[in-house]
């Protein structure tokens, strides 16, 4: 189970049905490690800016500010629900994505909905989703798709995809705390697509090759840590990887990957992979912040 740091888990609320399936995910997870939740509604003060300079009247502050109360009371009647009695909330003024990105800075993670008001269409994680995953400061999690909701969830696994680079132990240790948590199995997955050069594509030697340093990179990664009781299924095939994981996060109950892969730069927000899996995955997206 992911040991509890004493910082809460925030999770961002908009009145929406997705924000709080992000609520009841977020006590859960709340309760499995013992961490403080905080429920945060932000009313967005600067969209009603007339002309981008007149601030509202000071009574349709007050309608909005009702109107946060009533949907942050919702959320924590909800969490209680889930086990969690004591949730703290609370009203920013701040547009969504800045308020759960400044909270980000002394949470242990942030979780959202894939969309919420205002989204284009519902297969595409929202805007605020977007923003967190790519600015937030500590791991986030973007809650998709209702498989980890249905009674028979828990035996569906956890999954997570490894490519080899710096970041892939801090990946995989939370992947293992994950599946731990739920008494879960864990799927590793090491996808390539790389082609090999025309003079080599009839030999199967090759692909053999790959598979099998991709095989021995598992068997190092996994070897440096305690998997306990934790039942793992490696995986190394020949595919993109946001590919195999997109078509396997339909079995899975929660898949968990890196903010930036292994060809990540500095100045990269969120590497391709996760954003695909941010928009296309059918189960909850666990992004580890892996840089600092």
């Amino acid at each position: 189970m992911p040991a509890s740091t004493g910082l809460p888990i925030v999770v961002g609320v908009d009145g929406s049905a997705e924000s709080l399936d992000a609520v009841r995910w977020a006590a859960r997870a709340a309760r499995r490690r013992g961490a403080p939740l905080e429920i945060v509604y932000a009313l967005d003060f600067s969209a009603l800016l007339a002309g981008g300079v007149v601030p509202p009247p000071e009574e349709m502050k007050d309608v909005l500010r009702v109107r946060g109360h009533r949907y942050l009371r919702t959320a924590a009647e909800l969490a209680s629900a889930q086990g969690v009695p004591a949730a703290a909330t609370r009203l920013d003024p701040d547009r969504a994505a800045s308020a759960l990105v400044d909270a980000s800075k002394t949470a242990a993670l942030v979780v959202v909905g894939a969309s919420g008001r205002g989204r284009l269409t519902e297969l595409l994680a929202g805007s605020v989703a977007s923003a967190v995953s790519a600015h937030a400061l500590c791991d986030t999690v973007i809650v998709r798709g209702d498989t980890w909701d249905e009674a028979e969830k828990s035996e569906r696994p956890v999954l997570t995809g490894i490519d080899g680079g710096e970041a892939s132990g801090g990946i995989l240790e939370t992947a293992l705390d994950e599946a731990a948590a739920r008494h879960a199995p864990l799927v590793v997955v090491h996808a390539w697509a790389d082609d090999p050069p025309p003079h080599e594509a009839d030999h199967p030697e090759h692909h053999e090759s790959v598979a099998g340093a991709g095989h021995r990179l598992l068997a190092e990664r996994l070897g440096k840590h305690n998997t306990g009781k934790v039942e793992i299924d490696r995986v190394v095939v020949r595919t993109h990887p946001r590919r195999e994981l997109i078509e396997r996060s339909g079995a899975a109950q929660l898949v968990v990957l890196g903010d930036r892969g292994r060809g990540g730069f500095p100045g990269l927000l969120l590497g391709s992979t996760g954003q695909a899996l941010l928009h296309n995955a059918a189960c909850p997206v666990y992004l580890v912040r892996t840089a600092s």
